[in-house]
């Protein structure tokens, strides 16, 4: 499939997850199009775990920062946008070695699908940590009297 499609496809795919899960209107296009950035990014790396940390963490900046100024929590922003990340093809092989008794391939894809999942969450996490640790929006100024 060729890329410009997947992009398509990626977008439309966050777009109806966050309609699904019923977020306000106007958090919508910004997570849409937050996942086609994240994906883009995804696609360039190769799909490695490395691409699926580096990615989940540009989704996750992004989402945080979308959040701050548009004054929403960053969840509504989040749950769409990281949605076609999300390793579910690499799932369902598993399952189906698993069934078919092809365990080594069973393991290896379990493991680096595992991999891929790990590397989101704690992308995720660490955009979540940056924020939340430089960003104060009710922090005094110094030197500003009370």
């Amino acid at each position: 499939m060729s890329w410009w499609v997947q992009l398509i496809a990626c977008g439309i795919a966050a777009a109806s997850f966050s309609v699904l899960l019923r977020e306000p209107r106007n958090t919508i296009p910004v997570s849409s199009l937050v996942s086609i950035v994240g994906y883009s990014v995804f696609l360039l790396l190769g799909q490695s775990t490395l691409a699926y940390f580096l990615a989940s963490l540009l989704i996750g900046l992004s989402c945080e920062l979308a959040a701050r100024l548009m004054k929403r929590a960053a969840t509504l922003f989040v749950t769409g946008a990281i949605v076609p990340l999300v390793p579910g093809v690499g799932l369902y092989r598993t399952m189906r070695f698993v069934v078919d008794g092809e365990y080594s391939l069973a393991v290896q894809t379990g493991a680096a699908t595992l991999l891929g999942i790990c590397g989101i969450a704690m992308a995720i996490t660490i955009s979540s940590v940056i924020f939340s640790s430089f960003w104060h929006p009710n922090r005094k100024k110094r030197g500003a009297s009370c």
